[in-house]
Formats: C-alpha cells, structure tokens, sequence
C-alpha cells in the first residue's frame, strides 16, 4: 500500500484551492476561456515556493511577448493567412533555437513563446479579426492563473529549498574531503570510482542551473546563495587541482611513492580540519629523494610542481572551509575572503549553438510537415495537431533520445484523453451547484496532483485533459465525436514531433558525445592560439560543463572507463593556455620552443597517442626551462605547466621519462 506523505497532500490541497479560486474568478470576470486559469494553476503550481515564483515571471513573460509578437505579425499579413503561418512558424523556431541555449529555468519563457504563438496565431488563422481579442483574452486569463497561483503558496505552507541546498552542501564536502584523503594515501585510480567522482562534480555544477529559482526563495538571502556559489566555485576549482596532484603521484618511481607516503600523513589531518597545508610539509616535497643519475632534474621539476600543486588544494580547501563556517554562523570571514565571496556571481551556462541550429532546423521542419497536412487534408482540427507537435518538441526535442520521453508523452496524452472523456462526460454532468462541482474538480484534480508529486508526467494529464472538454461556467461539452477527434489530433501532433526530431537531427548519446569532443578539441587547439587569463579561465568553465553533460552520458552508453580522461583532458588545456601567456614574457629561445610545441599539438591532438616528435619537443623545452630557470617554484611558470603538459598528455604511457 503507497503511503502519502504530508507534503504531497499539501501540494494536492494548494493546487486545488488555487485551481479553483483562478476559476471562479476568471468565470465571474466573464473571460471567454476560463479554463485557462484553471489550467495555468496546474502548470505553475510546484512543491517549492521559488520555483513558483520564477515559473511564473517567466510564463508571463513569454505569454506577454508573444500576445505582441502575434498581433504585430497579424498586422502585417492578416490578409495572407500562408505568410502569416510562415512567419509565426520563424518565431517559434527562433524561440526554440533560444530555449536550447538557455539551460536555466528562464528557457522555460521561451518554451511558452513558442507555444503561445501557435495558440494565437495558427488557432486563430481563419479569422484574424479576432486574434486581438483573443491575445488580450490568453493574456488576462494566464496571468490570473499565475497571480493566484503564487498568492495561494505564500498564504498556505510556503516551501524552500534552504534545507535541500544545505544537505547538497554538506554532501558535496564530504565527498570532496573523502576525494582528498585517498589522493593524499595514494589509492589506485579506478573507473568505477572515478565516474562516481564526476557524478558528484556534475552535482555541484548544477548549482549553477537552480541558482535561478534560488534567488526567488524567499527563504535564501542573497547572502547564503553567495556563500554557497563561493563554495562551489572552490569545489570546481578543487578537482582538476586533485587529478593533478593524483597523477603525479603515480607517475612517481616506486622508490618516490614510498618516501612520500609519509610525509602525506599530516596533509590527511589537516584536511580532515580545513586546514591550509603547512611550508614543512611542502618542503619536504620539494626534498624528497631523487635518482643520483640523469634523471634527477625531471624528479626535481616533478617535486617541486607538485609542492604546489599540493600549495593550491590546500589553500583552497581552507577557503572552502571558512566559507562553510561562516555560512552556519560559527566564524566571520577575513576581509580579503568576504570581498571575494560578494563579488561571486552563478556560473555561466555556455550555450550550444549546435545544438540551438539543430533545434531551429527541427521545429520549422516539423511545423511546415503538420501545416502541410492540415491544410492539403483540410482537417477541422488540424490546428490543434500543430499546437501539440510545437509543445512536445519544446520540453522534448533537445534531448539526445527524444524518442523514450515522446512516447511517455503520448501515453500520458492518451490517459488524458481517458481521464478528460471520465470528467467531462460522467462527473461534470452529476454537478448541480458550486458545491458539487467542487468535488467532482476535487475527485479530478486531487489524485492527479498527488500523481504528480512522484511523476511529474501527470501534470500533463491536467493539463491535456482540461484543456480538451471546453470547460465554462455553465455546462458545454462539445459533441464526443468531436471531442475524440480533437484528442486523437493531439495524439497525431506528439508523435509528428517525435518524426521531426528524428528527420531533423541527429540524436542518441553518441553523437552527443562526440560534439562534446568535437568541442573540446576544438577549443584547446584556440588556446594554442591565443590565451590570456579570461579565456582560460571561460575555457575551464565550459570544460567543467561538458564534464558534468558527458558523466551521464557515459554511464548511459556503457563507457563509463572513459570517466578517467575526462579531467585529464581539462588539465591539458589548462596547460596549453598557461604555457601560451607565459610564452609572452619568455626568453627568444624559450619562446621558440613553446612555439614549435603548440603547433604541433594543434596537429596531433586528434591522435589516441602523441608522436615521438612530440616527446623530444618537450623534452628540449624542459631542458631549456630547467637551464633558464632552475627551481623555479610556483606552478603557474614554465616548468611547471611543462611538468603539467607532459604528464596529461603521457599519462597513460608512463614508462616514458624526459631528460632535462
């Protein structure tokens, strides 16, 4: 027997409550389709009180441009309904193409751009005198969903998410300090373990997509969504500083491994503490033994590199520790530190424009197929197929397998077709007052609200439903014949979009992994170009998405042992960016090497393996480096991003060992 929980009904009685009062209201108001009161409390409404709030100024916004977009396009081809449609179909498309860009909640505006322009214009194409009205009409009628659907979660157990968001924090820490300990006691990399580490990396850099409804919780000051984007950004920064570190040691002699074992003990107490590492730690990295032979210089550079490398963790994990402490109030924050943590700002989400040509092509493609047919058939509810193909391919079409989440859709079109044909024609007809209506809305509502707490598919079930049987003041279904027809429109519309998807683009979890790959050799090949400290540190920002993208993807195409290049690929590009600005202040000579070097990167960073010209060219500017600069300390030098280069490049080929 499922057993609800408390927050469920609460979630069902708000929904109703304010389902109902939309409606009453809209009816009394005499608006022409009150309904979409109604069915606008069904798609605002969510457990979380910022999520209500930032769907709702974003449906807003979106009903409200494309209420002016389709009356200034009907002002311009009201006479020529086929240039109408032309155009109202380049509208949606571009707000599809801007909704695949925008992987924030905001993208949600778009989606309802897009849908609310078929809802105006293609609805309404045979009588274009009347699409004023009906705009000012969906525009009233929508925003008084909204307005009381956000009035009746204020009012009635407002919930937050500043529990969730200080569990995730607490977890992320945990797992981070548990990443930590096993770098710093030398535990094997592993796959399995490995991908469990990006998961949690992906988990983080979602933080930056809630950031939106988090700044319309009214529970989270703009003060502890600071501290928390601080701590996140920390935690990014962390992880790529830790797969260094890890590669280091394990590049290291077995002789190497067991002389710093030892010394890695206090490191394990003191980040246990959020403790930044103390200089005899780190000295005694710089000293630890070397080979009294040929090789010593390379194990100089290898130890005096990952002295700072363990220098960095250290400090940052301090900051995250003091960040987290001030966040639960126990410490205040160092001048230095607060002024940092206020300056912070959500990380940015690059767009894929790929992806956005794609999603354009997609829409436009699937809308002129639907037009074609309703118009060459001369179907009477063709409109309605346009409208429900416009709609699944907006909240379906990205995904890299449309086809799983559209055929879920058209099951849940199907209940609904069901569950609208049970209330308009056994319930409704039974309800002789207010008050009967009330429960035949509650026996309606109540359980698919419930539903929707574990699926949130049976939202569209209230939605498709009501949207369906003509729902008035006064009792007026249409005729069931029509009513069949115009669902199983909607049927044909879904799956049309699923066809559009699957004509239009290609799709599975491959081919979106390889764009990522595309991407990201296509970006550190820019970087051999051009580098300066801004498009480093955007290239790690993008690098660090697609890390979070393809960690699932992975898991989901059976690869997950590819989990372990991912971050060694992000340090190669960090390396190539710093050794291209450190390029600028270099001697003639050592210019020149890095020069040479980066060319041919650019040439074999599409092979599974380096040359063995490359080696030697690093290898001379190793050699150059150790002559020029000796110890030089710091990882940010050319040594150091040399020492960094070659071990992400001959990771996996370390039996190799440059002679500088």
């Amino acid at each position: 027997m499922i057993r609800l929980q408390r927050h469920q009904w609460i979630f069902a009685g708000k929904l109703f409550v304010a389902a109902m009062l939309a409606f009453a209201l809209a009816v009394h108001l005499g608006l022409p389709q009150p309904y979409w009161s109604l069915v606008t409390c069904g798609v605002v409404m969510n457990p979380l009180s910022g999520a209500i709030r930032s769907k709702a100024v974003y449906r807003f916004a979106g009903t409200f441009c494309a209420g002016i977009t389709a009356l200034f396009l009907t002002s311009l081809f009201a006479s020529t309904p086929y240039l109408l449609l032309a155009a109202s179909g380049l509208a949606a498309a571009t707000a599809y193409a801007f909704c695949a860009m925008e992987r924030t909640p905001r993208s949600y505006g778009f989606q309802l751009y897009a849908i609310t322009m078929m809802l105006l214009t293609v609805a309404g194409i045979d009588h274009p005198e009347r699409i004023f009205d009906t705009t000012l009409a969906r525009v009233t009628e929508i925003s008084l969903g909204i307005i009381v659907t956000t009035l009746v979660d204020s009012a009635l157990f407002p919930a937050s998410m500043k529990l969730t968001l200080r569990g995730n924090l607490r977890r992320w820490l945990n797992d981070i300090n548990a990443w930590m300990l096993d770098v710093f006691s030398a535990q094997a990399r592993e796959a399995g373990v490995e991908h469990d580490r990006l998961k949690t990396l992906a988990d983080i850099r979602a933080l930056s997509q809630l950031t939106v409804q988090l700044r319309y919780d009214p529970q989270i000051s703009a003060g502890e969504l600071k501290h928390a984007l601080a701590i996140q950004h920390r935690l990014l920064r962390l992880a790529p500083v830790l797969s260094a570190i890890h590669a280091r040691v394990h590049g290291m002699t077995e002789r190497e491994r067991d002389a710093i074992l030892p010394v890695f003990e206090p490191l394990q107490t003191a980040t246990q503490n959020h403790e930044a590492f103390d200089e005899d730690t780190l000295n005694a990295i710089r000293e630890l033994p070397k080979a009294l032979h040929i090789e010593a210089p390379w194990q100089q550079l290898l130890h005096d590199n990952l002295a700072d490398l363990v220098e960095e963790a250290g400090r940052i994990w301090a900051e995250i520790g003091a960040i987290d402490d001030s966040l639960e109030q126990r410490k205040a924050l160092p001048p230095a530190l607060r002024d940092s943590v206020d300056r912070t700002v959500a990380a940015p989400l690059p767009p894929d424009f790929g992806l956005a040509a794609q999603s354009f092509l997609v829409l436009l493609g699937t809308f002129a197929l639907l037009c074609g047919v309703w118009k060459l058939t001369g179907w009477t509810q063709g409109a309605g197929a346009v409208l429900l193909g416009v709609v699944t391919l907006t909240f379906y079409g990205t995904s890299d397998e449309p086809g799983p989440a559209v055929a879920q859709f058209g099951r849940m079109g199907l209940f609904a077709m069901f569950a609208g044909g049970v209330f308009c024609y056994g319930l409704l007809p039974m309800a002789a007052d207010y008050p009967t209506f009330l429960l035949a809305m509650a026996l309606f509502l109540v359980p698919l609200g419930l539903w929707s707490t574990v699926n949130p598919g049976a939202v569209l079930v209230i939605i498709l439903g009501l949207s369906s049987i003509n729902l008035q003041g006064q009792y007026a279904p249409p005729e069931f014949s029509t009513y069949v027809e115009g669902s199983l429109e909607g049927l044909f519309g879904i799956y049309m979009g699923f066809l559009g998807a699957s004509i239009f683009r290609s799709t599975g979890i491959r081919a979106a992994l390889q764009r990522f790959i595309q991407q990201e050799t296509g970006e550190i090949i820019a970087l051999t170009q051009e580098s300066t400290h801004e498009l480093r540190e955007a290239y790690m920002n993008r690098a660090m998405d697609r890390i979070s993208s393809m960690t699932t993807r992975l898991a989901a195409a059976g690869e997950v042992q590819r989990s372990v290049t991912l971050l060694t690929r992000l340090r190669l590009g960090l390396n190539i960016a710093n050794l291209k600005m450190l390029s600028l202040n270099s001697s003639m000579a050592m210019r020149a090497h890095i020069e040479d070097l980066l060319n041919t990167l650019r040439q074999e960073l599409s092979r599974p393996t380096p040359s063995d010209s490359l080696l030697v060219k690093i290898d001379q500017a190793l050699r150059t480096a150790w002559h020029e600069g000796q110890r030089q300390s710091h990882r940010a030098t050319v040594p150091g991003s040399l020492v960094g280069l070659r071990v992400a490049l001959f990771e996996n080929a370390p039996e190799w060992r440059p002679n500088p």
